[in-house]
This record gives structure tokens, C-alpha cells and sequence, in this order.
């Protein structure tokens, strides 16, 4: 619930308004500028009320000590006449609104709603913003091979100008990573990065995306729409999978890129853009272009800063790294108890040939922590067959499919085939079998014998 502080040396006020907002707020009152000052320093308070007109300390005498935490906490001052000069320096010294006595329930319920859901809003900017400050190049991009680190200083260079860039690379490589590292870095950080996926939108609906569109222009367009270049205006706009852009579109964009300008659909008014360009593909343009298929103008237009990321296989010495960064991650989000991962378990992560790439990691180290995050260390066995080349996963046993199948019949052969394979692993020694499975020695005693495993005596 939030909290309002309400200041007025008035105790009717005080108190009609403590009546007013009692059930949707935690209200405190009082008729002290200074006891006010006191209150916020012990109380986490959202939006303070505060009379402009008071004895001892006024409105905007308490306004300027408060200037600092303004930020944090929303202010609406209260005034007794249109005071028009004391209103206009209370907006200067942070407050949001005003609000004019006597006042209308109605008019104080919605100034309140308003205010408190600006501040939200500005806190959540504020906190984007540092989040995308405090993860800089280096966090953003992970790896200590000569690959990475020519990478990383490449980004680092383009983030100082404006030049058109061109990622190319296989699906999950980060390219995307590289494209709020390029934009978080330079003087655009503080406009908007906006993310267009190209191949999830066809080609008109792609134009509106990208362009916007007026009211009235086709069927359903039934107001007038912001394009993603309008809405980025200042920052950075990422074509993620530029080569699915069709050829009209691609003569769009050509333009956009030489004279920064362009109309939304249905409207012949010409807006001008200040927006920079980031895309990315895992095609091959080149051929694209000799089948007729991609611009050659536009792939000039776009290729002015070329970055290649490198598949995961070709920069092994990257994997531990990376698990490392991603256990740590999924460790807090699930909750996990999971402290360590095991040398074996990391020989096989970095032994494994990726061909998703990082997202890959990123998926199986979430998947696994979310599994067996209950388990203090992150074991082989822990890890998807495809990474270990142990057969016993479930999703490798192929049972024998019909309809007149018995369900323990089923499980049973899956548990037989999981304990004789685990056997094999162990070298026949029943209580290291049994850690593989995590279960007990006793278990695996009885279910031998249940199945007719045979006994090597371990």
C-alpha cells in the first residue's frame, strides 16, 4: 500500500483528507513543516500533500529541503488561492501538480492516482538506466579469448560515433548483447535502444511497425500509430534479421539511411529522423544480393562497420566463463542451493560442440538449475544426454509405441535401462550407481533384483 503524508497546518484539512484516502493508502498526517521532515526521514513515504500557505516553515521553504529527495518521493502542493508565482516556483522545486483549495474529492483523487504513477515511472527509467549502465561492455559481452577481446574493443571504438553497424554471426551468438552494448556505451544511452524482429512481421505490417501509419490509411487503422524511427528518436533502433526485410521495404530504409528522413503510411508528409541504426543477420547478403534478393545500395548502406561474432565452438576457452556467468544467474532467480559445478560437469559443458550457441548455454544452465538446483554440486549426470553422452535420458528411450501398452510395464523397462546404464558408468560399484541416480544403495539393491540385474557384488 502507499504511503501519503499529509502536511497542512490546518487539522480540518488534515484530517478531511485522511477521511478521503484512508482506504486506498497508508495516511500520515501532520501540521509541521518540521515535523514532517522528521517523519520522512523515518518513514518511507510516496507522495507527499503539502499546504504552500503554513506558519512556523511554509510550502516551499519545506519544498527546498526536501529538493534532494525529490527525486523518490512525489510531492502535490496544496493552495488556498491561484497563487500563480508561488505555484510556479513549488513546480521548479520539484512538486508534480497542484492542487487548489477548496478542493473537489474527485479532482484530488485523480491528481494523486497521476502523481504516484509518474514517480513509479520515473523510478522505473531511472533503474533501467543504471541497470544498462552498470552492465557495460565487458559484463555485457563475456570472454577472455583474443576473439572476444578484439570484439570487445571494436565496440568499444564504434560506440563513440554513429556509424551504421552490421553484425553478422549464427543464431544465438549475442548479437543482440552487442547492440545495446554498442548503443549503452555511447552519448544515445540516454534514448531509447528499440529491438525490431524483421522475421516475425510480414512486409506491410513491417512497414506500419517500422513507419507507422495514419488514421484511415487501410482496413483497421483506425487511429493514427508511432512508428518504432519516431519512437527512437535520439537513440538506436536494432534490425534483428535485416535480410528478411522484402525489397520495397529494403528502398524504405535505403532512404532513411541517406537523407535521415521518412513518411508513415498513408501520409505524404515528410518526418525528419536523428536515429542510428544497428542490424544483424545470419544470412548471407553477398548471395543474397547475386540472386536478386537483397540491395546491394542498402548492404553498402549498412555494412559501413562490419562485426563478425564468432560461434561458441570456435571460442572454447570462453565456456567456463560463460557457465559461470549464467550459474550465477539462474542460481539467484531459482533459488537455488546448488554452490558448485562439478570438473566433470564443466570437461563436458566445454567439450560439448554448441550449435545454438550461447543461448543454448543460457538455456541448459537454466534448465539444470531449475531441476536439480536443490543438489549442492551441478553433476555430469545432471546435464542433457546430448552434452554427456549418457543414453539413460528419458527423452532418448524410445518406447515401444501402441496402445495396449502397460504404464508400469513402461516405467519399469526405463528404470532398468537407467540402473544397468549407470552400473556400466560406475564400473559396477552399486553406491556410485546410485549417486548417479541420485538415489540410495538400498534402492538400487532392490530394483536390481526386482528387474533380474545381475549382481557383480559391488
Amino acid at each position: 500500500m502507499k504511503t501519503i503524508l499529509l502536511v497542512d497546518d490546518e487539522t480540518s484539512v488534515v484530517e478531511s483528507l485522511r477521511l478521503i484516502l484512508k482506504d486506498n493508502y497508508k495516511v500520515i498526517g501532520t501540521n509541521s513543516g518540521k515535523e514532517a521532515l522528521k517523519i520522512l526521514d523515518k518513514e518511507r513515504v510516496d507522495l507527499v500533500l503539502l499546504d504552500l500557505k503554513m506558519h512556523e516553515m511554509d510550502g516551499i521553504e519545506l519544498l527546498r529541503r526536501l529538493q534532494p529527495s525529490c527525486q523518490e518521493t512525489g510531492v502535490v502542493v496544496l493552495t488556498a488561492v491561484n497563487d500563480v508565482k508561488s505555484i510556479v516556483e513549488a513546480v521548479k522545486l520539484g512538486a508534480l501538480d497542484y492542487i487548489v483549495k477548496p478542493f473537489e474529492i474527485e479532482e484530488i483523487k485523480i491528481t494523486i492516482e497521476k502523481a504516484l504513477e509518474f514517480k513509479s515511472l520515473t523510478r522505473e527509467v531511472r533503474y533501467l538506466r543504471s541497470e544498462f549502465r552498470y552492465h557495460s561492455i565487458d559484463r555485457l559481452i563475456h570472454g577472455h579469448s583474443r576473439m572476444m577481446e578484439y570484439i570487445i574493443e571494436v565496440v568499444s571504438r564504434v560506440s563513440r560515433v554513429d556509424s551504421t553497424v552490421l553484425l553478422r554471426g549464427e543464431s544465438g551468438t549475442g548479437k543482440e548483447l552487442v547492440a545495446r552494448a554498442i548503443h549503452f556505451d555511447s552519448n544515445r544511452r540516454e534514448n531509447p535502444f528499440i529491438v525490431v524482429s524483421c522475421p516475425n512481421l510480414a512486409g506491410d505490417l513491417l512497414e506500419t511497425e517500422l513507419f507507422g501509419h495514419e488514421k484511415g490509411s487501410f482496413t483497421g487503422a483506425y487511429e493514427r500509430r508511432l512508428g518504432k524511427f519516431e519512437i527512437a528518436e535520439g537513440g538506436t533502433i536494432f534490425l534483428d534479421e535485416i535480410s528478411e526485410i522484402n525489397l520495397p521495404l529494403q528502398a524504405k530504409l535505403l532512404r532513411i539511411l541517406q537523407e535521415k528522413e521518412f513518411s508513415r503510411v498513408g501520409s505524404h508528409s515528410v518526418i525528419k529522423t536523428d536515429v542510428r541504426i544497428i542490424a544483424a543477420t545470419n544470412k548471407d547478403l553477398e548471395a543474397m544480393i547475386k540472386d536478386g534478393r537483397f540491395r546491394e545500395d542498402l548492404y553498402y548502406r549498412i555494412n559501413v562497420v562490419p562485426i563478425y561474432l564468432p560461434p561458441l565452438r570456435e571460442r572454447i576457452e570462453d565456456i567456463p566463463q560463460l557457465v559461470e556467468h549464467f550459474f550465477n544467474i539462474f542460481r539467484k532467480e531459482c533459488h537455488a542451493k546448488t554452490e558448485f559445478i562439478s570438473k566433470e560437469a564443466m570437461d563436458a559443458l566445454s567439450k560439448y560442440h554448441w550449435p545454438g550457441n550461447v543461448r543454448e548455454l543460457k538455456n541448459i544452465m537454466e534448465r539444470t538449475i531449475a531441476l536439480y538446483g536443490n543438489e549442492t554440486t551441478l553433476l555430469p549426470e545432471y546435464l542433457p544426454s546430448e552434452i554427456t553422452g549418457i543414453s539413460g535420458n528419458l527423452q532418448r528411450v524410445k518406447p515401444n509405441i501402441n496402445w495396449r501398452i502397460s504404464l508400469e510395464d513402461e516405467v519399469g523397462r526405463v528404470e532398468k535401462h537407467l540402473i544397468e546404464q549407470a552400473l556400466q558408468k560406475s564400473g559396477g560399484v552399486k553406491s556410485k550407481a546410485a549417486k548417479l541416480l541420485g538415489t540410495t544403495r538400498r534402492i538400487i539393491n532392490y530394483k536390481m533384483q526386482k528387474y533380474g540385474i545381475s549382481d557383480s557384488g559391488n
